[in-house]
């Protein structure tokens, strides 16, 4: 893609440099909001299971990890005894979160007009999160931008899960691209350190999900609002 047709498109400098070829995304806090369906999906199943009754006004301190990442926060935070076994549980959430559809799940405001437009400047673009594939499919699908993306990786797509720098090198892979060629767009720490240890720019949304220890690790760019990504469209609330 040129560096002129990027411009044409309005796309903030941090998009429109000549040294950014592609982009790759998480999801959860990021790209959507989430945390509706998933908190309701835990709640869910350890009443279901009968590990403990979450609040209806909880709210996790870790919603960046993978489903068993988060379930052994929420059990921790809670004071429940930790379960042998995480299996039955996983496998009771994702049972759960297929019967709520993302039902509460909601793009941020401006993703799909920035996503939209990085697609007119023919970037290449992926997913890497620590969704499991599946969920991940039928959360973009729901919100609509499940089309706008050349490759989406889940927790389970490889051996490994982020922290770990393998997920979001393997995408960028699949796009055909090298670390040094992108950006990589999270809101925890999770992300921040995947991007780290894998070479990649981080660009923070600080209007996701966080968590204490994003405040040690460093980020390329920040931004609060998609708007901001797009020039003329900066200035809308």
């Amino acid at each position: 893609m040129s560096e002129s047709l990027k411009q044409n498109l309005n796309l903030h400098p941090l998009l429109a440099g000549s040294d950014v070829h592609g982009l790759v995304f998480d999801l959860d806090g990021t790209l959507i909001d989430s945390a509706p369906d998933i908190i309701h999906g835990m709640r869910l199943t350890f009443a279901q299971a009968g590990v403990g009754l979450l609040p209806d006004d909880y709210f996790p301190d870790d919603l960046h990890g993978t489903n068993e990442g988060i379930m052994r926060s929420i059990v921790a935070d809670m004071g429940w005894s930790t379960p042998t076994d995480f299996t039955p549980l996983k496998a009771q959430y994702l049972e759960h979160q297929a019967a709520l559809n993302h039902g509460r799940t909601q793009l941020y405001a401006g993703v799909q007009n920035v996503l939209q437009a990085c697609r007119d400047a023919r970037l290449p673009m992926g997913i890497c999160t620590n969704k499991v594939h599946a969920s991940a499919l039928t959360a973009t699908r729901k919100v609509g931008i499940d089309t706008m993306f050349d490759f989406i990786s889940g927790a389970d797509t490889w051996p490994q899960a982020k922290p770990s720098p393998l997920p979001l090198l393997e995408t960028i892979r699949m796009l055909g691209l090298k670390p040094d060629q992108c950006l990589y767009f999270g809101d925890t720490s999770v992300d921040a350190a995947c991007a780290r240890d894998a070479g990649v720019r981080f660009v923070l949304h600080e209007s996701g999900y966080g968590d204490l220890q994003l405040q040690g690790l460093s980020r390329h760019f920040a931004f609060s609002r998609w708007h901001e990504l797009l020039l003329d469209q900066a200035q809308i609330a």
